[in-house]
């Protein structure tokens, strides 16, 4: 029977992570941050800190392999469901699984050796990453346990319609802001008038699938009032497409990725600020713009036009607003 007290104790052991503490200093990244934070901290531990997250993912400096890979797929989950911390943990356990495949990957067809496993686990997946994250979020029990994507789409169906929805009002208040304000006329945004769009598209004759892709009013309340800090952001994720999706659907998807999308964030982040100075400062909920740039911070602006509307949507737009598109 091993001893693993005296193993890990041994001067073999001593050895051993003294050689690892040299191929990290050797092979890690010359200007790796190390007065980080740990993504657990950060993601999992208390408060949600989008702020600090969404600051990290948006600078320059270089961390440990994977750190921000784990904090990107949090922060895609605290949007679906903001105050659910399962949430961000399983798809954190997915980006740290893809991390160290793809670790594995890199080193294509070489040998099946000692050397092989310590370059991809202690080199390529870094031994901060195997320490701060694989360990910290539980090992291999967490990681063995963790619900697959497909069972996050069935647990995040209402949540995809809601978000859909308040997407969908944002979309409305944007064409009236635009549309009107440059007539020269006050127009004040409100929820409750892009909810007059979607009661009359809910109308709309032959039965428009209003139930199949978005959500009663009170749900769309409860949602708006809840989690006002997010509704720029998933909007302006709305507006971005990357091939043949948007980044929202994306995120919907549980598919959020730093490594494939990290050159899309400047952008999203200054398209949200726009949202928020140019449709929420509007608006008579000072909470909106507050608890958005409490967020995404100050900083630059992207103008951008609201997404076109079907024929359907426009529809119902031009109807609901008549009176102001014909006085």
């Amino acid at each position: 029977m091993v001893d693993i007290k005296e193993v890990i104790e041994s001067q073999e052991m001593r050895d051993v992570v003294k050689a690892l503490d040299a191929l990290k200093r050797r092979w890690a990244p010359n200007h790796q941050v190390t007065d980080h934070v740990r993504p657990t901290v950060l993601a999992l531990v208390g408060r949600y800190k989008a702020k600090e997250i969404l600051q990290v993912l948006l600078d320059n400096n270089e961390y440990y392999p994977g750190y921000k890979e784990v904090l990107a797929a949090s922060f895609g989950g605290w949007l679906i469901m903001p105050k659910e911390r399962r949430v961000r943990e399983t798809l954190m356990v997915h980006a740290a699984l893809d991390h160290m495949d793809d670790s594995e990957r890199k080193l294509g067809e070489a040998e099946l050796s000692l050397k092989r496993d310590i370059t991809a686990r202690y080199v390529l997946t870094s031994m901060d990453f195997l320490i701060e994250i694989y360990d910290c979020m539980g090992g291999y029990q967490a990681f063995a346990q963790n619900p697959t994507l497909e069972m996050l789409w069935i647990a995040f169906e209402r949540d995809e319609k809601v978000i859909n929805t308040a997407v969908l009002a944002i979309t409305f208040l944007h064409h009236a802001v635009d549309r009107f304000t440059t007539r020269g006329r006050p127009f004040v945004p409100s929820l409750n008038k892009a909810v007059l769009v979607l009661d009359e598209l809910k109308a709309t004759k032959p039965p428009f699938p209003y139930k199949e892709k978005y959500v009663s009013r009170s749900l769309l309340h409860q949602h708006w009032s809840q989690n006002k800090e997010i509704l720029a952001l998933l909007y302006a994720a709305s507006t971005i497409r990357i091939n043949r999706k948007t980044l929202l659907q994306l995120i919907l998807d549980g598919l959020f990725s730093y490594n494939k999308h990290q050159p899309y964030l400047s952008l999203w982040v200054c398209r949200a600020r726009y949202v928020s100075s140019h449709i929420f400062s509007r608006m008579g909920d000072p909470d909106l713009n507050r608890k958005t740039m409490r967020v995404i911070g100050e900083g630059t602006l992207a103008t951008f036009a609201p997404p076109k509307l079907g024929e359907i949507e426009a529809a119902s737009f031009s109807r609901t607003f008549r009176n102001i598109i014909n006085g």
